[in-house]
Parts: C-alpha cells; sequence; structure tokens
C-alpha cells in the first residue's frame, strides 16, 4: 500500500514472473504480497481481509471493437516505458475482459494500438495475467483448437496454432520474463498477438466462411438496434450476447 493505493504485483513463480496490476498507480510499483483475486476477478483478499476492487482501484470498461471495424487491421507499436498509463491501460484492459466474460483481451480490442495484452485461462477467474510486448521466442507442435473471440462474436471455428509455446515480455514493473504455455493458454497468447498484428481469427478461414460470418454479423447488429450496423463497434453497455461464459467448451478471447 502506497500513499493509500493498492499496487498488486504477482510474487515470482518457478523461473518467471508475471505482474498484473490494480491500481490508481504510484511511480514505484511496490510488491504486496498475499493478495487474491476471487471469482471473477471483483474481491481483493488483503491481510486476511477482503476488499471490493471497484471501491479501490479506478479501472475502467471499454468498449470492445467488432468484426470487421477497420481499427482492428492496426498494427500495435511497441511500449517503450511502463509507466502508470501502461498500467492503467493493464488494469482497464482486464476490467473489460472480466465484464465482457472472455478470457484473454488485447489492446487492439479496444482501439489502443500499443503492445499490450491481458489474459485469464483459470477456471476461478483469479490468476490474471498481463504480457507487454510480448513476443514467442520458440513453438512446438501443432494441433486444431475450436476458438472465439470478444471482437467476433458467437463465432467458433477450428485454427490451426503451435501447442507449445516460450514467450518473453515485459511485465507491469517494466521487468522482463520468459514463461512456457501449453494448451489453452498457448492458444490464448498466440490469438492475442494475432490482434497486435492486426489479424484476427477468422483470418485463417477460408474467404467465404469470412464473407459469411461478416453478413451474420452486421445482420445481428441491425436486429439489436445498433445505429452503428456494419462498422464493427460494440456499444459501450450493450450485452455481450456472442461471449461464452467461464468454464464452457468455448471461451472468448
Amino acid at each position: 500500500m502506497v500513499a493509500g493505493r493498492l499496487v498488486y504485483c504477482r510474487p515470482a513463480a518457478k523461473d518467471w514472473d508475471v505482474l498484473p496490476v490494480f491500481a490508481d498507480y504510484p511511480a514505484i510499483c511496490a510488491i504486496v504480497l498475499g493478495i487474491k483475486l476471487s471469482s471473477g476477478g471483483t474481491l481483493a483478499t488483503i491481510f486476511g481481509r477482503k476488499h471490493d476492487i471497484s471501491l479501490i482501484t479506478p479501472m475502467t470498461k471499454l468498449a470492445i471493437l467488432e468484426y470487421p471495424d477497420p481499427r482492428l487491421r492496426k498494427t500495435a507499436k511497441p511500449i517503450d516505458v511502463v509507466d502508470d498509463g501502461v498500467r492503467q491501460l493493464a488494469g482497464d484492459l482486464l476490467e473489460t475482459m472480466y465484464a465482457a466474460k472472455g478470457i484473454g483481451l488485447a489492446a487492439t480490442q479496444v482501439d489502443v494500438h500499443r503492445r499490450v495484452l491481458v489474459l485469464d485461462v483459470s477456471d476461478e477467474r483469479n490468476q490474471p495475467l498481463v504480457f507487454i510486448n510480448p513476443e514467442i521466442v520458440s513453438a512446438s507442435g501443432r494441433g486444431p483448437g475450436e476458438e472465439g473471440c470478444l471482437s467476433v462474436p458467437d463465432i467458433y471455428e477450428k485454427v490451426q496454432r503451435a501447442t507449445h509455446i516460450r514467450v518473453r515480455a515485459l511485465g507491469t514493473c517494466g521487468q522482463a520474463f520468459e514463461m512456457d504455455a501449453e494448451g489453452l493458454l498457448a492458444v490464448c497468447i498466440q490469438h492475442e498477438m494475432d490482434h497486435l498484428e492486426g489479424k484476427l481469427f477468422v483470418d485463417y478461414l477460408s474467404e467465404l466462411k469470412r464473407q459469411l460470418i461478416r453478413r451474420r454479423l452486421e445482420k445481428e447488429r441491425k436486429q439489436r438496434g445498433d445505429s452503428r450496423a456494419g462498422s464493427g463497434v460494440a456499444i459501450p453497455g450493450a450485452p455481450a450476447s456472442g461471449v461464452a461464459m467461464p468454464r464452457t467448451s468455448r471461451p472468448a478471447l
């Protein structure tokens, strides 16, 4: 606790550090141990006492762009310095991801074109991960898996991905780390890193399938009364009807 503000950095695990932060971030990133998130990421347990994160962290839910919005095609720029603004962005991304019942979100999806992504593939929704300037240093195996996306609601298709990867990134205190990932975590990291390059999982599908998906999404936006139907813009506060709930076999990334 610094100047009355909570800063949370997850302790190191094995040979890597992943340090998500939830705070009105001060200049100095302090490490506070013994903090756990509840299911859904709405409560923090600090020294045995539960606190409502919404009361101690000024995070903001952001609007998620929907395919085929052209802004999803922009390439994200690297982060030069991990400062309070970057940590605030990470917190906002996590808040938005949890609210949308997703398991991953890239900054590109909320029209912020910087190389930041967040994940939480845990069943309890209490293991948030933040990757800044992520890069895959090695990959092995290859297999199909069904994927969905918060920017392509209600659409699920099989995509071929590497089954094992090693990723290098910066954490929220600016420290570099590497970690190995497999299974759903590996898929999620690759999916979100695609977003940072302006690529969506539908790009792995045939042109015919992409056209059908686009028409379906535009029709659904018109039916729900979206005045910006066709633009692919999600209206803040609108129900995320196409987002799969956690613990289902169809998580949205």
